[in-house]
């Protein structure tokens, strides 16, 4: 009843059409498939093909962090058949979408219980499914979208009154877990700061915990059954992404943690990136980008300690300042900034409902003119930076993606033997394409380059010479000097082919994040030499330019 009354108010209709609609043009227009779907794809394939949940038949390793990042993909594929890899991404790109809008449903009914205005309300919509990235890796493969509806289902409810319910805590804390297996920090962010600020308005009640407890209690047995059959089938509950992973993050002292939110103040800390592109790093951004994620970023994470904010926004706050000491401890992949940004949203749309309410019971009306300049301004500024984006992913599939690295996939299929192994870093398009066995940095899909890094052997060149792969794909810059002692296995390989997309980049004059696209730009494929070498490996290094650090 409820829905259906939402949906005879123009706005909300308007509202989730355009949530709903936006990305699927994005995808649309840029036809983006992130390089580590890929990688999740080649196991979803090999399950319905029969091979078992494993990226290399017959060797049972935990290659994919989600379960439903691969199971949902395994199940489009069994739909559309394992070669129309367009069709299942397609199918899976509508779900995202209509779980974005979903999610944009759950915000506005709680938004209409907490009286939150029209200009916060915009404000909202017009930052977070604006977001470049939140609508970039809803569209491309990644498992974002399904994480965002679980983690705004969990603070929806989290925030109804009289009570929040067992069956909704339940599936959203069931859903985060089957989601990600490290969902649980951004739960218990969301969960703690109702035990700091517990009244939610001055008439209510404090939040009653027994539902809460007992919804937790059902959503984590509702994941036993995957972290049991999961432990059964690869000898380990955790996964061996998160393993290889963790032998190449860099080590993060306790005593750092008391600097993050002084390096926050100074505009140098990984939260600012919650409103930023995917890899601006690399440059060829506005500077002016920086210093509007600084702003969003510092305002959200420090409004909790604003005396007469009202209590929604400082929890959303609080649990924003809390997830800063877990972003900023680990490599803060881009994909996993979507739910965060949310809740950096949601802090400053509540918190700028109630501060525009006080501007006008006061009569200071410059004051409020100003805010709502600045909530405008920050919407667009989302919507090109959005516009942006979408042509730098469009490049980025055109020439990269399908140009060199599918391209690459698909020869060493064509050229290599039964039994070759492959060794390179970008495991995605180049895996699943080629169809080899592959050892990858640092070992997403390669326990023994796991095993080689835990032994010392964090060079590529180092790798290389213990594993003797049959191919290598390599950058110009992972190319080490041959010449060198440490290096001397990679006089066993000689030049075969290079990618190179150097010249069809340059050919573009306007290309948002260009840095990050050179990056990608140039392959060189490698072969062990035959008993009569061709071609030396010392080419490929004086090729490279640059030796391998």
């Amino acid at each position: 009843m409820l829905l259906a009354m939402s949906f005879r108010r123009p706005p909300i209709v308007i509202t989730l059409l355009l949530v709903f609609a936006i990305p699927l043009l994005y995808a649309l227009f840029t036809n983006h498939a992130w390089e580590d779907y890929y990688i999740t794809l080649r196991a979803s394939r090999n399950l319905v093909e029969g091979h078992g949940l494993v990226f290399n038949p017959g060797e049972h390793v935990h290659s994919f962090t989600s379960p439903l990042g691969v199971l949902v993909p395994a199940f489009f594929t069994w739909i559309t058949g394992a070669n129309h890899e367009i069709a299942a991404l397609w199918c899976f790109r509508v779900l995202n979408a209509g779980l974005l809008c979903a999610s944009a449903l759950l915000v506005w009914r709680r938004f209409d219980t907490l009286g939150i205005g029209p200009l916060s309300r915009c404000f909202f919509y017009g930052v977070a499914f604006a977001d470049s990235k939140l609508v970039e890796f809803s569209m491309n493969g990644m498992e974002t979208a399904i994480l965002v509806f679980f983690t705004l289902l969990l603070w929806s409810e989290l925030e109804h009154r009289p009570a929040p319910r067992i069956p909704a805590i339940a599936a959203a804390c069931a859903g985060l877990l089957w989601t990600r297996p490290d969902a649980f920090i951004i739960a218990g962010a969301l969960l703690v700061p109702h035990l700091i600020f517990r009244e939610q308005r001055k008439d209510s009640a404090t939040i009653r915990w027994r539902p809460i407890v007992i919804g937790i209690l059902i959503g984590g047995a509702c994941y036993v059954p995957w972290f049991t059959w999961a432990w059964w089938y690869y000898g380990s509950p955790i996964p061996n992404t998160i393993i290889a992973k963790a032998q190449v993050t860099p080590p993060f002292h306790p005593m750092s943690f008391l600097w993050i939110p002084k390096q926050l103040l100074l505009g140098d800390s990984m939260l600012m990136d919650l409103f930023l592109p995917a890899y601006w790093f690399y440059g060829n951004w506005s500077a002016s980008l920086r210093y509007f994620a600084v702003i969003l970023s510092t305002i959200a994470v420090f409004l909790w300690l604003i005396p007469r904010l009202p209590a929604p926004g400082k929890r959303l706050s609080l649990t924003l300042f809390l997830g800063m000491f877990y972003i900023c401890a680990i490599i803060l992949f881009p994909w996993y900034s979507p739910p965060w940004m949310l809740v950096a949203a949601l802090a400053l749309a509540c918190s700028l409902n109630h501060v525009i309410g006080t501007f006008r019971e006061k009569r200071r009306q410059t004051l409020a003119v100003v805010l709502r300049v600045g909530a405008v301004a920050a919407v667009a500024i989302q919507l090109l930076t959005l516009a942006a984006v979408g042509w730098e992913m469009r490049i980025q599939q055109r020439i990269i993606e399908d140009g060199i690295r599918k391209d690459i996939g698909l020869w060493l299929r064509a050229s290599a033997q039964k039994g070759d192994t492959v060794f390179m870093e970008c495991l995605g398009y180049i895996g699943y394409y080629s169809q080899l066995k592959t050892y990858d940095y640092p070992g997403l899909s390669s326990p023994e380059v796991v095993s080689a890094i835990k032994g010392g052997s964090r060079r590529f060149a180092e790798v290389i010479a213990l594993l003797k792969p049959t191919w290598l794909v390599l950058r110009p810059f992972e190319i080490a000097d041959p010449g060198k002692p440490e290096n001397a296995a990679l006089l066993d390989y000689e030049v075969v082919r290079e990618w190179d997309g150097r010249a069809k980049l340059d050919a573009i004059a306007i290309l948002p994040g260009r840095s990050w696209l050179e990056h990608d730009a140039r392959f060189i494929v490698l072969r062990r030499k035959s008993p009569e070498p061709r071609v030396s490996a010392t080419r490929a290094a004086d090729s490279a330019g640059k030796a391998q650090p």
